[in-house]
């Protein structure tokens, strides 16, 4: 495997929940969805689930799953898949050892670092952050980050995936996607670049988002895309956002257990719609602020909430994409360092496969490339954190240590520092991009900087100096012209 996806790979997880616990909340859910059912608008979706032998009120669109259905269903997801670059070199197994981190989407405004304030999101920002995050080390995935203004409203998705795919050759995920037509001319895209649509189903160059409504709903043309993505073989995040005490109860089994049947759910319609295709465990769980009833993401419970969720993903064999990064703060700074530091943390040591949230801010609404360039940094750190602990003879170094002995004793005097060995072991030292670590003088004389002071000059050095492999200019050009055409028939 290329060594891209090496650098994320990580020790034996730790989970939170014991078996008892996992198999009590699956069980739970499983029991809602046989007596409450889940409220499913998408007739697709519906009718491939009563015919795998669900109970289906038209009338209201309720779907109740006898016993052993879901179980039989969601059987067929595979256990593992990668999740392709546009190269090879970019491609990442998501089999259980690796922890990915990406971009998220759906910013609408921009923060500008220079004048303090936030102004409207534009496609330029979608070209930028692509280039940003293809030459980020510690992002591997990208995710169009805004909803463009300055693009008419029926196009905006694609125009940004097809600015994403342009740009980066790393693994490209979609969000948002509105109807199913809209999932077909993605797909129809990313065909163009892989050379059809049966390599598309081998090589997953591009996955897609698809939020379920909680409690226990599944919005009908969000479900309409995930059928059309399975009939695809387009990998899908099925994403709960369940919020403890509003869309769900104010306990974390509770709120488990609301996001575990609606999760199962769409991935029971998604195998019923066509077998085998990849499906992943995806949440992003929340609770509400008891003051305001706003949404806290980078909650202690909401940090806690989605690595629960991730061992649910692992109790039923699902890939997982549970929470990640995603900071409430308003602007870059303290908030945003400590509550994306304490998440990608939890993310990395528990295994969460893939997480999202690199350079958002304030609920994933506002885009920052100085938070870019500071979560590059975090995830770098959690990542070093998460590594497997050698103890093999070469990493005990026993020889070495008896050769140097004792501090002030002997030829070396007890220093490591002039061995060749240690020149060749600390160039895997975790190193920042942006931080410092000189003394307090030579900090005062370049100019006393703060970190988003260098985090924004970081930001500019890669924009002005990174220049990525761009897609093939004949398939790019056949690109615009699905854009175009989206443009009149979406």
């Amino acid at each position: 495997m290329p060594a891209f996806a090496d650098s994320f790979r990580i020790r034996k997880p730790t989970g939170f929940l014991r078996e008892e616990q996992k198999k009590v909340i699956h069980e739970s859910a499983l029991e809602i969805m046989e007596t409450v059912g889940v409220r499913i608008h998408s007739k697709v979706a519906r009718d491939s689930l009563k015919a795998a032998g669900a109970s289906v009120d038209e009338g209201t669109g309720v779907v109740k799953f006898p016993e052993g259905l879901v179980q039989s269903l969601i059987a067929s997801v595979p256990e593992k898949i990668v999740l392709a670059g546009r190269d090879k070199e970019y491609d990442l197994p998501v089999d259980g050892s690796h922890c990915y981190y990406t971009t998220d989407g759906c910013g609408i405004t921009v923060w500008d670092q220079k004048t303090k304030s936030r102004r409207l999101s534009v496609l330029q920002d979608i070209k930028d952050t692509a280039v940003v995050a293809d030459y980020l080390p510690h992002c591997s995935i990208y995710e169009p980050m805004v909803v463009a203004s300055d693009v008419a409203e029926n196009i905006h998705v694609i125009a940004g995936m097809k600015e994403a795919f342009d740009r980066s050759r790393k693994h490209i995920e979609s969000e948002s996607t509105s109807t199913a037509e809209e999932a077909r001319l993605q797909i129809r895209m990313a065909s163009e670049i892989v050379g059809g649509p049966e390599e598309l189903r081998k090589r997953h160059i591009m996955s897609a988002m698809v939020c379920t409504m909680s409690p226990l709903t599944l919005d009908g043309h969000a479900t309409e895309a995930a059928m059309v993505w399975a009939k695809a073989h387009v990998p899908v995040y099925i994403t709960g956002m369940a919020m403890m005490g509003i869309s769900g109860p104010a306990t974390y089994a509770g709120s488990l257990v609301v996001n575990h049947a609606e999760t199962l759910a769409l991935a029971a319609a998604m195998q019923a719609h066509e077998k085998g295709s990849p499906t992943i465990y995806g949440s992003v769980l929340s609770n509400m602020d008891p003051r305001t009833g706003a949404i806290q993401l980078g909650s202690p419970e909401g940090m806690l909430l989605c690595a629960l969720a991730h061992d649910m993903a692992k109790y039923v064999k699902m890939p997982s994409a549970c929470g990640g990064l995603g900071s409430n703060a308003k602007v870059p700074g303290v908030q945003s360092a400590l509550e994306n530091g304490i998440m990608a943390m939890i993310s990395t040591i528990t295994g969460q496969e893939v997480n999202n949230g690199i350079g958002m801010l304030d609920c994933s609404t506002v885009l920052s490339y100085e938070q870019m360039i500071i979560d590059n940094d975090i995830v770098g750190r959690a990542l070093t954190c998460g590594r497997e602990i050698p103890t093999t003879k070469e990493a005990l170094h026993l020889d070495l240590i008896k050769e140097v002995g004792i501090l002030g004793i002997g030829p070396k005097k007890g220093s490591f520092l002039g061995e060749r060995a240690t020149m060749m072991e600390a160039r895997t030292f975790f190193q920042s991009s942006i931080f410092t670590s000189e003394p307090f003088d030579q900090w005062v004389e370049k100019g006393k900087k703060d970190e988003l002071v260098l985090a924004k000059e970081k930001a500019d050095w890669i924009l002005q100096n990174h220049e990525p492999v761009m897609l093939d200019r004949d398939i790019s050009k056949k690109l615009d012209e699905m854009v175009k055409e989206g443009s009149k028939t979406l």
